[in-house]
């Protein structure tokens, strides 16, 4: 009594709970399920069975959970639990309403209970559900016990289970009423059916696929969750192909069952994954994978997508991958098999630009992919596939026949062998007699023909050529006649595309018909040929070169002499100069092809000048060789080329002048590194000739042209080429050869490394010297200047290379180096030097203190002395060192080193400021010095610094100089030219530093009666002295104030008869330079020569043969004395000029030029050429004695051109 009052209370109460409530009932009674004790278990399973009774709607709500609860209990151990389980489920199975699944209730609930354990009974009820035939929906109770069965079927292993469980999901979704009564399975039921559609057996998964358009056709998007981004997931896929393709499968079911509109959303996606290249390969293949199945799901929806989605196929059989070229292909397959039949126009245009694709794969493809379309539409109209003649079938227009037909036959002739067996296997199939089938598509072939040889497309531009060659080949005279006719109209009214495509037909038939054959139709086809050699499209002009190449193999030479003379007859006409380049690019292309026939033609044509003179496009049409192929033919015609190209450019018109410089440069723009020294041939002679500024430019400008382009190794040009452009780089008459010429210069010295360059400074220090050295007398002219270093900055090119051999060269180079630096800044401008003092002057001031030959040193030493006189105020940043380094090579061990350097102090202190430091270092030297050369060297330099300081010494300095010189100049002992250089420098401290009273006083005390004395030494030291204070000259040492003159003269005029007149060779030198001072002093004060010339004589004599003077001395002596006389007026005496003459011959004379000097003085010759110095010759000669006379006229009239270069100052 109380279980069934209990009983009945829990059905009231469950019949009157709402949604709330039974979330709230539900949960402990689901908790009690789980529970230990078995009465718990039972009372909670009691319970829920009264939930039956709940309203449809709250039972609807709690039957998912319900009834896989109670089977969890179904088997339990308590004989109670699983009774009540049982009962519980019962009553479940009592409420279903549908009729065909409340027959099944006790099925479904024994195999719920038991088909865990026995697969049969689950088996046999999937059988039952599948074989029965429903007119009713299914509610909601039916699902809670159908549910959890296909649950288990897609777990199952079986293969079979699990293709009818998806089978049930389909159908289910199509029987119930409210698509809310499934919603609660689907958590369960969509991650195993997800698992069925990657399942390896293609049966499972296409039923799976299926079972998910099923779902997305019966229920709204949102119930189905993530289906849509997990199917795109899984199309990704890298794990399988598998995956992929059950992905796409299903995929294609559930886009079919969203609707067209959904599909043109995705498509553009889709295609851009199927086609794209930077995606990923498994990527693709599923994405491409779709369409294996979604034209069959959409039928003839998926005709909208037909063309865009078969061009995406067949540029998928161009992957690099296998697996997406296969993939893709059986997707074609499943295009062409479902609309082959009722979409032929629309499939035939894809598949026929297919087959003239440019990737093999992609023609083996289409051609496949058309064999099987022609199979489908035979098929359709029940036509046998084996034994077929398209050609005589109705099934397609006839103009559809014979452009499918016309397109295999031309790929038959493909190149890939591939593709041509597939052409021929379809051929085959669909072709039975191949000759009568030509006869018939002849027009239309032709046609195809014309078109695909007029195609942009390369691959049926060949494709088409070669199946020319095969119809020529086999059909021969048949069809010759036919074609030439379209191919000559075509080529003369065709637009470019066709041109070219006929002309590459043509070559093809030229290789595959008979000579004969082919000299029937020369005459018509030579006219045709001519235009397409002058075409406006390259490509054309091209191709018909070929073709005229092909008839010269074909027929002989006729046909190219016929072009070509007739292309060049058109280059010398005025009126076709609009098209001229259109007649050049044509013979370009005749040359490129068939250099060997042309280039004599062209040569014996066009580098001889016309007779009405060149044309512009003649002379362009000389540079044809330029496109020769062959390096070598074109270094071999070089010497036939650039000569009359040369000859134009240094002609007078200047368009052709430009025309030609141009077409020179393409010529040399091809030549090889192995012909530079055949061009270079050509060049450099041009270069070099004197006779013709036009063609000195001319050849500049090229040498420019090449060496600015040319990407060729020319080190090697360097020894000849050098030589060549120097002089006309820097020194050039012609202002456009200098300047193009320094041009080239600069870019030859860019070209190229500093290391590369130095080994040639001998080279470039040759062509400088060539330049500023006299021809006739082999003299360096230090006075004159190179226009292309003073005007047009060319130290820029040179100074690098000497700079290279200064500082890493060997000993030698390094000498050189500075020599060619000294001459390159001796005959330059001040204003030009200047930008480069600093970078010239401070590596030598590096090299000269280091450990070098004096050779080395000398050479630094004189290049730094002539940036002294040069380079002015720029260098006052370096005297410091300058000074310094000078000091130092003083004591080097070279003589002329030290020469040189004492020299370059006296330049030096000019610029400095401050000279007391080096007056009293030179003079401790002077005076303490250990090594007589030192000491010599130490007053000489202190000579030149008193010469040409420009203030004045302290007297606390003149004391410490005359402490120093008086005993090395006044005494004894030391060495002659110690005490001669010591003598210099005391004379100077006495003219340009002390006060008159000063100097008079020195002289009164110390010199006079040093004239006196009875050593030698003193003596000869004394009138140096003398010599000294009264020697001047120009602005340094002007005449003395009139105290020290007349005590000058008074001591000096005297002594000077007993001076020339001693017996000692050292006091009758000293007698010779004091006579030549006195006569600087006379012309300097214009005083009255009377008494200096009473000892003219007696000087004559010191510089006659036998003297005891040395010549170098007694002939300057002479000189400067017959150069002041004439200044003052009063001319040398003939006896004089025979005493130089008579010394100039004599053996003790080593260099001639001392003598020539001298005589140019004597002759009083102030200038105006040979003829001038004639005249004064003849005036002097008359003064003397027969025999003088004669050996003066003998000695002088020989030297006339020598004697004239030494003008009297």
């Amino acid at each position: 009594d109380v279980q069934q009052a209990s009983q009945s209370a829990a059905k009231a109460m469950m019949s009157q709970l709402s949604g709330p409530g039974v979330k709230q009932v539900l949960k402990p009674l689901l908790e009690g399920i789980k529970d230990k004790q078995w009465r718990t278990k039972l009372g909670s399973v009691e319970i829920l069975a009264t939930m039956t009774n709940c309203l449809p709607k709250q039972l609807a709500a709690c039957l998912p959970q319900v009834v896989p609860a109670l089977c969890n209990v179904i088997n339990d151990q308590h004989a109670k639990v699983k009774d009540a389980a049982r009962d519980a489920l019962d009553r479940v199975g009592s409420i279903i309403t549908s009729p065909e699944l409340k027959s099944l209730a006790p099925d479904l609930i024994s195999a719920l209970t038991d088909g865990a354990q026995f697969e049969h009974i689950t088996k046999e009820v999937l059988d039952k559900l599948l074989s029965t035939s429903f007119v009713h929906h299914i509610d909601a109770p039916s699902l809670s016990l159908v549910c959890p069965l296909v649950q288990r079927a897609l777990k199952e292993r079986s293969a079979e289970m699990k293709r009818k469980g998806a089978q049930i999901v389909g159908s289910m979704v199509l029987l119930i009423k409210d698509p809310k009564d499934i919603q609660p399975y689907l958590p369960l039921l969509l991650p195993q059916l997800k698992v069925t559609l990657v399942d390896p057996i293609p049966d499972v998964r296409a039923t799976a696929a299926k079972a998910f358009g099923t779902l997305a056709n019966g229920l709204p998007e949102d119930m189905l969750g993530d289906v849509l981004p997990w199917l795109f997931q899984m199309l990704r896929s890298s794990e399988s192909a598998v995956e992929r393709s059950g992905a796409a499968h299903g995929l294609s079911e559930v886009l079919m069952a969203m609707g067209t509109e959904r599909i043109e959303m995705l498509l553009p996606d889709i295609l851009n994954n199927a086609s794209s290249r930077d995606a990923p390969s498994e990527v693709k293949e599923g994405y491409l994978g779709l369409f294996v199945y979604l034209p069959v799901a959409m039928g003839s929806a998926f005709e909208p997508y037909l063309l865009e989605v078969l061009g995406a196929l067949l540029q998928a059989q161009a992957d690099d991958v296998t697996s997406v070229r296969d993939i893709a292909f059986r997707a074609g397959q499943v295009l062409t098999r479902q609309f082959g039949a009722s979409h032929t126009a629309m499939l035939l245009t894809p598949l026929e630009e297919g087959v003239f694709d440019v990737d093999w794969r992609i023609r083996h493809a289409s051609v496949q992919l058309m064999g099987q379309l022609i199979e489908q539409i035979l098929r359709a109209h029940r036509i046998p596939t084996q034994s077929a003649e398209l050609m005589q079938c109705d099934v397609l227009p006839k103009e559809w026949r014979t452009h499918m037909l016309a397109s295999l036959y031309i790929v038959r002739s493909d190149e890939n062998g591939t593709v041509k067996q597939a052409c021929a296997q379809v051929w085959k199939a669909v072709v039975q007699n191949t000759p009568r089938t030509l006869k018939e598509l002849l027009p239309a072939l032709m046609t195809r023909l014309i078109a695909s040889l007029a195609s942009t497309n390369r691959e049926k531009q060949r494709v088409a050529a070669r199946c020319v060659g095969d119809l020529v080949s086999k059909l021969g005279e048949r069809v010759m006649p036919e074609l030439m006719p379209i191919f000559m109209n075509n080529l003369s009214t065709g637009d470019a595309h066709v041109r070219e495509g006929v002309c590459i037909g043509l070559a093809e038939l030229i290789n595959a018909t008979t000579k004969d054959l082919l000299a029937m139709y020369l005459d018509d086809l030579i006219p045709a040929i001519r235009q397409a050699i002058i075409d406006d499209i390259d490509t054309v002009r091209s191709s018909a070169s070929v073709v005229v190449a092909l008839l010269h193999n074909a027929v002989g030479p006729r046909a190219t002499a016929d072009v070509v003379t007739w292309v060049l007859a058109q280059l010398a006409d005025v009126e076709a100069e609009d098209d001229g380049h259109l007649f050049l690019n044509g013979l370009e292309q005749l040359m490129a092809k068939q250099p060997g026939a042309v280039l004599p033609i062209v040569l014996s044509t066009l580098s001889v000048e016309p007779e009405d003179g060149y044309m512009p496009f003649q002379v362009r049409g000389l540079a044809s060789i330029a496109v020769v192929p062959d390096g070598h033919t074109v270094h071999r015609h070089l010497s036939d080329v650039l000569p009359p190209l040369i000859k134009i450019a240094s002609g007078e018109d200047e368009e052709l002048r430009e025309v030609a410089l141009e077409s020179a440069g393409r010529v040399m723009d091809v030549v090889e590194q192995n012909g530079l020294h055949l061009l270079f041939a050509e060049l450099v002679g041009v270069v070099k000739d004197s006779e013709n500024a036009r063609r000195r430019a001319a050849g500049a400008k090229l040498l420019e042209r090449f060496f600015d382009r040319t990407s060729l190794d020319i080190v090697s040009t360097l020894p000849v080429v050098l030589p060549a452009i120097l002089p006309v780089a820097l020194a050039d008459e012609d202002e456009d050869a200098l300047v193009t010429g320094m041009r080239t210069l600069n870019i030859i010295v860019k070209k190229c490394k500093k290391e590369e360059l130095a080994p040639y400074m001998g080279d470039v220090r040759n062509a400088v010297l060539s330049l500023i050295t006299d021809p006739r007398t082999n003299v360096v002219d230090q006075d004159k200047l190179l226009p292309g270093l003073c005007e047009h900055n060319g130290l820029e090119p040179l100074y690098p290379i000497y700079q290279q051999g200064l500082m890493f060269g060997s000993a030698e180079a390094r000498e050189l180096a500075a020599k060619g630096l000294g001459e390159l800044v001796d005959h330059t401008t001040e204003a030009a030097l200047k930008p480069y003092v600093v970078r010239i002057t401070g590596p030598l001031i590096r090299i000269v203190g280091d450990r070098f030959p004096g050779t080395v040193k000398k050479a630094i030493v004189d290049t730094l002395k002539s940036l002294l006189l040069r380079g002015g105020a720029t260098l006052k940043p370096f005297l410091p060192q300058l000074q310094t380094a000078y000091v130092k090579c003083l004591a080097d061990s070279t003589e002329a080193v030290r020469q040189k350097a004492a020299e370059s102090l006296g330049i030096l202190v000019r610029l400095s400021a401050r000279t007391e430091p080096l007056l009293n270092e030179l003079a401790g030297n002077v005076s303490t010095h250990a090594d007589p050369a030192v000491r010599h060297s130490m007053a000489l330099a202190l000579g030149e610094v008193l010469l040409n300081v420009p203030t004045p010494a302290s007297e606390a300095a003149q004391e410490k100089i005359i402490d120093a010189l008086a005993p090395r100049a006044l005494g004894s002992e030391g060495e002659t030219r110690e005490r001669e250089a010591a003598a210099w420098a005391f004379a100077m401290l006495l003219r340009r530093h002390s006060e008159a009273s000063r100097a008079e006083e020195i002289l009164r005390e110390q010199v006079e009666p040093g004239l006196k004395d009875d050593q030698t030494g003193v003596v000869h030291g004394s009138a140096f002295v003398l010599a000294g204070a009264c020697w001047c000259q120009t602005e340094k040492l002007p005449a003395p104030p009139e105290p020290l003159l007349a005590r000058l003269q008074a001591v000096a005029l005297p002594v000077l008869p007993r001076l020339l007149a001693d017996g000692d060779a050292e006091v009758q030198a000293a007698g010779a330079v004091l006579a030549a001072a006195l006569a600087t002093l006379h012309a300097a004060a214009a005083l009255p020569w009377g008494k200096l010339a009473s000892c003219e004589d007696k000087l004559a004599v010191v510089v006659a043969p036998g003297s005891l003077v040395p010549a170098s001395t007694a002939l300057a002596a002479a000189r400067h004395y017959a150069a002041a006389a004439s200044a003052s007026g009063v001319g040398g005496g003939g006896k004089l000029a025979a005493a130089v003459a008579a010394r100039a011959t004599d053996r003790g004379c080593q260099i001639p030029e001392h003598a020539e000097r001298a005589m140019a003085a004597a002759l009083c010759y102030a200038g105006g050429g040979e003829a001038q110095v004639q005249a004064a010759l003849d005036r002097v000669a008359g003064t003397l004695d027969a025999k003088s006379a004669k050996e003066l006229r003998d000695y002088a009239s020989k030297r006339l051109s020598s004697i004239a270069r030494h003008a009297a100052p």
